[in-house]
């Protein structure tokens, strides 16, 4: 079966490097709703993914804090096993150092929490 979302699928075992069964691509919702990570993509139930876009962010520590609360927030109360927040920035070696410190020194952060730095334009799926 075709994943409604190719470009996703691709997107989080290419880029991510997220090794989730083939089946969990059968249902994939992606939600540009409100919030501090505006683009939300739930993956089968079991990976929910933040995209933020940091130079949408006047300080991107605190956007980065909040989103990482907000999603583990959401992760624990729907029974996500993991969540993944992208920080997007068109230069994202300028912002990765203060990105990492500010998931490192989340309290919200733990072993189902990961942080990826990209480009934005590795995002094609989504309207940034």
């Amino acid at each position: 079966m075709t994943p409604p979302y190719p470009e996703i699928k691709t997107f989080v075992q290419e880029t991510l490097g997220c090794s989730c069964p083939e089946e969990i691509f059968d249902r994939i919702e992606v939600d540009t709703g409100a919030g501090e990570a505006p683009h939300r993509i739930r993956i089968g139930g079991r990976l929910l993914v933040y995209i933020l876009d940091a130079s949408r962010a006047a300080d991107v520590s605190g956007a980065i804090t909040s989103a990482l609360h907000e999603g583990v927030r959401e992760r624990d109360r729907d029974r996500f096993n993991r969540l993944r927040l992208v920080v997007v920035s068109p230069s994202p070696d300028r912002i990765a150092e203060a990105a990492r410190a500010a998931f490192s020194g989340s309290p919200a952060r733990d072993e189902k929490t990961h942080l990826h730095v990209l480009e934005t334009c590795n995002l094609g799926f989504v309207r940034l």
